[in-house]
């Protein structure tokens, strides 16, 4: 189990939250899922072998939250060293 995590464009409104939860709830290997504020972003603990991050990006656009393009190297916390910084 990895966590993946979501940077999102904008404001959400509580209703789109609800939505893009249940969504995402949905979508099998996924476990839980925290909408947090300032900035906005989300955290989805989710099954690294079934589910993918592009599965979640389109889950949350179906419901009309829009996710940043590029992720972080560190977006989960881990650093490899291999980039450097």
């Amino acid at each position: 189990m990895k966590t993946e995590t979501l940077h999102i464009v904008g404001s959400v409104s509580a209703e789109a939250t609800e939505r893009a939860g249940a969504r995402l709830k949905a979508i099998p290997g996924v476990h839980d899922v925290s909408f947090l504020d300032s900035p906005a972003r989300l955290y989805a603990h989710i099954d690294d072998k079934t589910t993918t991050r592009m599965q979640l990006v389109a889950a949350l656009a179906e419901a009309g939250v829009l996710v940043e393009a590029l992720q972080s190297p560190h977006a989960n916390g881990s650093c490899c060293g291999g980039c450097g910084s």
